[in-house]
């Protein structure tokens, strides 16, 4: 009766962790892109003779949701020879309209709009590092989020916690925002707004702060964009940025066309901020073809 009883219960866990297993297979939705580009660099920038490197594009993004844990992990070449790079982008834990664990960015930008590749918004950063991975979220509602972040300890800093907040609300012929945060002594404020006109949308933000310890420095960033569907098939964006603070601005133009399961594009950076090592290192142009899947 007993091994009876034992079968039983072992047939039941086993059944429960095919089904369990079973879920959690079909919530995991794997993305990527794949192709092939060729990148120009103006050197003029940096006093260095120009160059031509033709570049490999390659990325994997595995998604997994089972309801309660989402996790996201890329796996993107590195243009050396076999060379692979794995990085865990997000692994959070969700309860209701509460979230905490591994995020990508800080709800400090949240408010920001439009194109992103020069400047997504000014950050919390302190002499450690910003907050942009640790944090814990709670939606108060669909326009306004909260959240504790924490940067990283060194083995000279201590970890930070601060706090941030994002609010952007949808007006119907325009969204607005504004969004901010503090952690030590830095701080942060943004604000964006968005409209769409016909086949272009437009988007202007600015965002001010402080970043560092003790002895901090000011940020200050304006950055304007325009995405223009010209057809159904050629999409052109423009973002242009200022770092008013240092005075140096640039401008990301890309033009993307689809053709079947395929993209085109070109795109180039230009100015001062193309050049700035924190950003791209030099004034380029790319061209390339990828598919998404």
């Amino acid at each position: 009766m007993k091994a009876i009883k034992l079968a039983s219960v072992f047939a039941v866990t086993a059944v429960a962790a095919a089904v369990s297993t079973a879920t959690f297979a079909a919530d995991a939705i794997i993305t990527g892109e794949a192709g092939v580009e060729y990148t120009t660099y103006s050197g003029e920038s940096k006093d260095t003779p120009d160059l031509a490197d033709g570049t490999d594009l390659g990325e994997l993004e595995l998604h997994v949701d089972t309801g309660i844990v989402y996790a996201e992990l890329e796996f993107k070449t590195t243009g050396v020879d076999e060379g692979t790079k794995i990085g865990m982008e997000k692994l959070y834990v969700k309860q209701g309209a509460v979230s905490f664990g591994r995020f990508d960015g800080t709800v400090a930008t949240g408010s920001f709009m439009g194109m992103d590749e020069l400047f997504g918004g000014v950050d919390l950063v302190t002499a450690a590092s910003d907050t942009d991975n640790t944090g814990v979220r709670y939606k108060v509602t669909p326009e306004l989020t909260i959240a504790l972040e924490a940067t990283r300890s060194t083995a000279t800093e201590d970890s930070d916690i601060g706090f941030a907040a994002s609010y952007v609300q949808d007006f119907g012929g325009f969204k607005a925002g504004v969004s901010g945060g503090v952690v030590g002594d830095a701080n942060s404020a943004n604000v964006g707004v968005q409209t769409v006109a016909g086949p272009a949308t437009l988007s202007l933000n600015y965002g001010i702060g402080e970043q560092g310890t003790g002895t901090t420095t000011d940020r200050e960033q304006l950055t304007a964009s325009v995405a223009f569907a010209a057809t159904d098939a050629l999409t052109l964006t423009l973002e242009y940025s200022n770092e008013l603070e240092k005075e140096l601005d640039g401008t990301y133009f890309i033009a993307e066309y689809v053709s079947g399961d395929l993209t085109y594009y070109v795109k180039n950076y230009a100015g001062d901020l193309a050049a700035d090592s924190s950003t791209n290192g030099a004034e380029q142009t790319t061209v390339g073809v990828k598919t998404f899947f």
